[in-house]
């Protein structure tokens, strides 16, 4: 949902020049969003159908000026086994500002549509937070 939200905000403000990819550290490669993911973003009128989940490459990150996590086991992932950009690594519920206990984002699989609509507002609010810092960090 993160991927197709900042996509769509991105381009709502007149600016293509931003790659958005979403990697994940588990599950299998290829596989759709989740039903629930699907609706909840059309609700919003964003389309994510096209969307596959795919693991971390290497060479994404390695091009990446930032990396965006939910939650900090997805932070620590990276920085275990791609030591090298940890330090482009941020959570989003934090960044640009200092992690809290509250910086964590939970992924709603396997519950119920209200979790991820829950979910959904939640990365959101960060998404429209951060959306004026993104902008500046490139310029």
């Amino acid at each position: 949902m993160a991927e197709g939200i900042l996509r769509d905000r991105w381009l709502k403000r007149g600016r293509g020049d931003l790659t958005v990819s979403s990697m994940g550290i588990h599950g299998l490669d290829s596989q759709p969003a989740s039903q629930h993911a699907r609706e909840v973003c059309a609700e919003h009128g964003i389309d994510i159908s096209p969307h596959r989940s795919r693991q971390l490459v290497y060479e994404e990150l390695e091009g990446a000026h930032l990396v965006l996590a939910m939650e900090p086991v997805q932070k620590e992932f990276v920085g275990l086994f791609f030591p090298r950009f940890k330090d482009k690594v941020f959570l989003l519920g934090a960044w640009p500002g200092k992690e809290t206990r509250k910086s964590t984002i939970s992924d709603p699989m396997g519950q119920s549509i209200r979790m991820y609509r829950r979910t959904f507002e939640t990365i959101a609010e960060h998404i429209d937070r951060i959306i004026p810092s993104i902008e500046e960090f490139y310029g």
